[in-house]
């Protein structure tokens, strides 16, 4: 757990930084300011005349090179627009019909950063080469390296155009979510013990400070190795009430500090919390599982109507749920270097995780029979393979889906479809606690 958080808080600048269409197509932009510059000195150092010569290469007039670098020049500039124009109208339709949420991923899109960028250091580079011509110099290695990188750009663009065509494709789009979640659970759950039920007896008994938000917000990360630094400081324990992803308002208690300092010093508590405008993908679990929600419940929606889209969701979402429930929560309570408890981390429980992936699917699949169908098998399916002491919280959905189909199903084949959908899977439940 506090690897989980001590790297989102270490790593998550970088990150925000790499996002959108501006520092990496900036860095590769100027990667062309460089190229030209080498070029300038392979030519003037005449490192390759003899490769040149071999290969039958003599001369380029200064006219055919001008007219060369200058329409490279004018084509990226053109291509750079129809990338942003392409790009907005990517946006548009996946914020439309998929999720607006998607706009945060789709805005960190590598291949759409990389072909702003190499068409523009392209442009960059033809540009200050095409500046730099002139009769006294020969620029057959500028030249060729202009068309070289004409030409990868051509195929990176290519390749952009298919990756643009892949990314509003709904069903890989979901594949990329749960890809996303199933990395930040998998961060989440690495080299970390499994709670224990005596953790919280390991929280000292000591006077307690409140330590409260210094603005409203969304908590997009919490410094878990400087929480433990500031709890040897004050020789005490500090207790965190709330995980990346909640939203606080301004003077709300975040966190007990646990200490026989008298009037002890909170203020460095305050980089400890990155309190932000909107939620962040980076550390926090729930913005994928609400995005897959999203996605499943604009399908299921009257206005869409798409089944299938939403059954695709909810596989996703149940192979993500399947993982904790196999694995378990880890523990909250972290020591320092010499075993001594320092820090109580909230996590988010395996319970409220279930319910927020579930409870909405069931409440807007009511009627729908082929979508309750589908997910009553999918709670099947992650009981085959979660930990016996979970088990209640599958057989807690499926009773509640039974309730709702009570007084919403009113066709009787429907409901003995439903009927036996659920009698397998509470079979399946009662068969993987006798076998465990």
């Amino acid at each position: 757990m506090d690897l989980a958080y001590r790297e989102n808080a270490r790593e998550q600048a970088l990150v925000r930084l790499a996002k959108g269409f501006l520092f990496i197509p900036v860095c590769i932009t100027l990667l062309g300011a460089v190229l030209a510059f080498a070029a300038f000195l392979i030519d003037d150092l005449q490192l390759l005349t003899g490769v040149f010569d071999f290969f039958g290469y003599s001369s380029i007039s200064i006219d055919g090179a001008r007219s060369v670098l200058s329409t490279i020049a004018g084509a990226m500039m053109s291509v750079i627009s129809l990338v942003y124009s392409l790009t907005l109208v990517v946006f548009t339709l996946a914020a439309g019909n998929i999720s607006a949420r998607l706009l945060e991923t789709f805005a960190s899109n590598r291949t759409t950063q990389i072909t702003i960028g190499l068409l523009g250091a392209t442009f960059l580079y033809s540009m200050l080469v095409l500046f730099g011509v002139d009769d006294t110099k020969d620029l057959r290695f500028s030249v060729i390296l202009s068309i070289i990188l004409a030409s990868s750009s051509f195929f990176w663009l290519v390749y952009f155009v298919n990756d643009v065509a892949g990314r509003i494709r709904v069903d890989a789009e979901i594949g990329r979510i749960h890809a996303a979640l199933r990395s930040s659970i998998d961060e989440l759950l690495a080299h970390e013990p499994r709670e224990k039920p005596n953790d919280r007896e390991e929280i000292p008994d000591l006077p307690v400070c409140t330590f409260k938000a210094a603005r409203s917000g969304y908590i997009t990360f919490i410094d878990s190795e400087r929480l433990i630094d500031i709890a040897k400081s004050l020789d005490g324990f500090v207790e965190v009430s709330v995980i990346p992803g909640t939203y606080v308002i301004e003077g709300m208690p975040i966190a007990k500090v646990r200490t026989e300092a008298e009037d002890p010093d909170l203020k460095p508590l305050n980089g400890t919390f990155k309190i932000e405008k909107a939620r962040a993908p980076e550390g926090d679990i729930q913005f994928s599982v609400h995005l897959m929600v999203e996605i499943a419940l604009r399908a299921l929606s009257p206005g869409v109507n798409d089944s299938y889209t939403a059954i695709s969701a909810i596989d996703h979402l149940s192979a993500s749920a399947a993982r904790i429930l196999q694995r378990g929560a880890p523990s909250s309570l972290i020591t320092d270097d010499d075993e001594t408890p320092r820090l109580w981390l909230t996590i988010l429980e395996v319970h409220d995780l279930l319910d927020t992936a579930i409870s909405p699917l069931r409440q807007a699949s009511r009627g729908n029979i082929l979508v309750l169908d589908h997910l009553i098998c999918a709670l099947e399916k992650a009981s085959l393979v979660c930990r016996k002491e979970h088990l209640h919280l599958v057989s807690r959905q499926l009773f509640n889906i039974a309730q709702d189909a009570v007084f919403s199903i009113e066709s009787r084949p429907d409901r003995h479809q439903i009927a036996r959908r659920l009698w397998t899977a509470r079979n399946t439940l009662r068969i993987q606690a006798e076998a465990r």
